[in-house]
C-alpha cells in the first residue's frame, strides 16, 4: 500500500472534494481518498501493483483537478493601512437611556 500527497489548487469547496473522491474511488486499484477545500490537498492511498501515480495524477488532470501549487495572491502595493487602528488609547462609549429603560424585566420592544 503507497500513499500520494497531491496539491490541487482547484479543490477549494466542498463540492470539489466531492467529485475528487467521486473520480478517485472506482478506480482500480484506489483503496481510500482522504480531501480536504481547506489545504487544497487529495491523500490517496493505492495498491501500487494495480495502478501507479502517473495514472492517478492523469485521471486528475483529465478531469480539470491537475496538482499544482498553490497560488497566493500577491498583496497590493497601493494597499495602506489604516493608522487609526495603531493608535492606543481608552475608548469610550455611552448607553442609550432609552435601551436601559426597554431591557427591564418586561421588554417593551
Amino acid at each position: 500500500m503507497e500513499q500520494i500527497t497531491l496539491t490541487i489548487p482547484a479543490v477549494w469547496a466542498d463540492h470539489h472534494v466531492i467529485a475528487v473522491k467521486r473520480l478517485l474511488a472506482p478506480l482500480s486499484g484506489v483503496e481510500n481518498v482522504l480531501a480536504s477545500s481547506a489545504f487544497k490537498q487529495v491523500l490517496i492511498e493505492f495498491d501500487a501493483g494495480k495502478t501507479s501515480q502517473a495514472a492517478l495524477v492523469k485521471a486528475l488532470t483529465d478531469a480539470g483537478y491537475a496538482p499544482g501549487e498553490e497560488q497566493f495572491v500577491a498583496e497590493s502595493p497601493y494597499a495602506t493601512p489604516d493608522p487609526a487602528w495603531d493608535k492606543q488609547g481608552q475608548r469610550i462609549t455611552t448607553t442609550n437611556l432609552v435601551d436601559l429603560q426597554l431591557s427591564g424585566e418586561f421588554r417593551k420592544y
